[in-house]
């Protein structure tokens, strides 16, 4: 059975290294699904060629910035190497987007994980019901 969703609802997630950790040592991050016009804008993003050549070239590193900045809402809990919590910022535009200085904070790897959960999100199953 089909179930609806709000693309803009939020979700909690705790990155995999965290997991086992207790509650109040866990940074969690405020994520969302992609709208229909936002993963297509991520889709159309991601190869690139120009007029007149055979080559197209996948650009993965600005599918992965496109889907953070869409998907990733805040965090808590998120300190860096002195214990202190590390501001989330945003643009002032519209849509409001994570800055890419607080992705730079983020390890890799831990952003691929966050771009693997907000794209998930579209595909909830019947036991997850919204």
């Amino acid at each position: 059975m089909p179930i609806a969703l709000d693309p803009k609802a939020t979700f909690e997630y705790v990155l995999e290294d965290d997991q086992s950790l207790p509650p109040e040592e866990q940074t969690v991050f405020t994520l969302r699904g992609l709208t229909v016009a936002e993963e297509a804008r991520v889709a159309d993003s991601m190869i690139s060629g120009l007029p007149g050549q055979d080559e197209l070239s996948f650009r993965s590193g600005t599918h992965q910035l496109t889907v953070l900045r869409y998907g990733l809402r805040g965090w808590t809990g998120f300190l860096d190497s002195e214990g202190k919590s590390v501001q989330f910022e945003t643009s002032n535009g519209s849509p409001r987007q994570v800055k890419d200085a607080s992705l730079d904070r983020i390890l890799p790897k831990y952003r691929t994980e966050l771009v693997n959960a907000i794209l998930e999100r579209g595909s909830v199953n019947e036991d997850e019901g919204e």
